[in-house]
């Protein structure tokens, strides 16, 4: 309603012709604009959406270029970290990398053989517990410790050569696990061959002088620790025990065989029965040709000394 000059109301006029031409001009037009901003706001949203796919796959592919990253194993291979398992170190802008400062700067490495392979000397149970438990909780706390400093750009050699303490029994443990993870073989067993035979006979008179020597340092050793056949720097083998942690690379010695003396290695398949874990389970096992190698490379280091 409309109110008059005198302060009278009345009804509102009707639209006058031009009005009514004006309404039908341009309320299709109003229309029209209505439908272009709608537009507008699809196409917006259609072009974030683009742009979130394109970040997102560019984040996959820095992963995937971090995930060429190599470490150095105990056994002295190159293994492939996962790219869920990296992280940024100092070394990054060195190498050129796109690192995910997210991830791990150690991994835990692949066995060398399916669970089941080892049976019935050591039982997949065996291997889920000490692999996936205790091999792995060394790998963790490793990367906890290490993690923002610049030790976590460091092989595992190097922290063994160069850390005491929690920072060495971690990375001790984790590098002891894999080498004795290669020790062991589904065609392992009997006796080895090549120049390790030989030079096994040469220190020790024979291959059963041997067995023997070795026998007595694993099941006489008091509580927790590895039994290890190493080398010195002329490539002459002597047996030795370490406690614990402990490795004979600390004392410029190079290790050719281990065993794990642990009682976590063998409780579940051989209880506390020690001597028959060694008899039964690591005599079938050890893997002779993995000796053979890691012989021939201190060899190899003597004749060119």
């Amino acid at each position: 309603r409309r109110t008059s000059a005198t302060g009278k109301k009345y009804p509102p006029s009707k639209p006058t012709t031009r009005q009514v031409i004006e309404m039908q001009v341009y309320t299709p037009f109003e229309a029209n604009n209505s439908y272009k901003k709608t537009l507008k706001i699809v196409v917006s949203c259609a072009i974030f959406a683009v742009a979130c796919i394109f970040i997102s796959q560019a984040g996959t592919n820095t992963l995937a270029q971090g995930a060429s990253v190599r470490r150095t194993s105990a056994t002295g291979a190159m293994y492939r970290q996962p790219a869920s398992m990296l992280r940024a170190n100092p070394m990054s802008k060195a190498v050129g990398l796109n690192r995910n400062i997210f991830a791990n700067a150690f991994a835990l490495p692949d066995l060398p053989w399916e669970k089941e392979a080892l049976k019935p000397h050591m039982s997949p149970e065996t291997i889920d517990y000490h692999y996936g438990k205790h091999h792995a909780a060394y790998v963790n706390k490793l990367n906890d410790l290490t993690k923002g400093t610049d030790k976590e750009s460091k092989t595992l050699e190097e922290l063994i050569k160069s850390e005491s303490g929690v920072l060495f029994n971690q990375a001790a443990q984790s590098w002891n696990h894999e080498f004795f993870w290669n020790c062991l073989s589904p065609n392992g067993g009997g006796e080895p061959s090549g120049d390790l035979a030989t030079a096994i006979n040469r220190d020790f008179g024979s291959f059963a002088a041997f067995k023997e020597a070795y026998d007595k340092a694993a099941v006489g050793h008091f509580g927790s620790g590895w039994i290890w056949l190493v080398a010195d720097a002329s490539g002459k083998l002597s047996i030795v025990d370490t406690h614990d942690a402990q490795n004979p690379m600390t004392d410029g010695l190079t290790p050719i065989i281990t065993t794990d003396v642990w009682e976590h290695a063998y409780y579940i398949d051989y209880r506390n029965a020690r001597p028959k874990y060694i008899s039964d389970g690591w005599w079938s096992l050890v893997n002779w040709e993995f000796a053979g190698k890691n012989f021939a490379a201190v060899k190899n280091l003597a004749e060119v000394a």
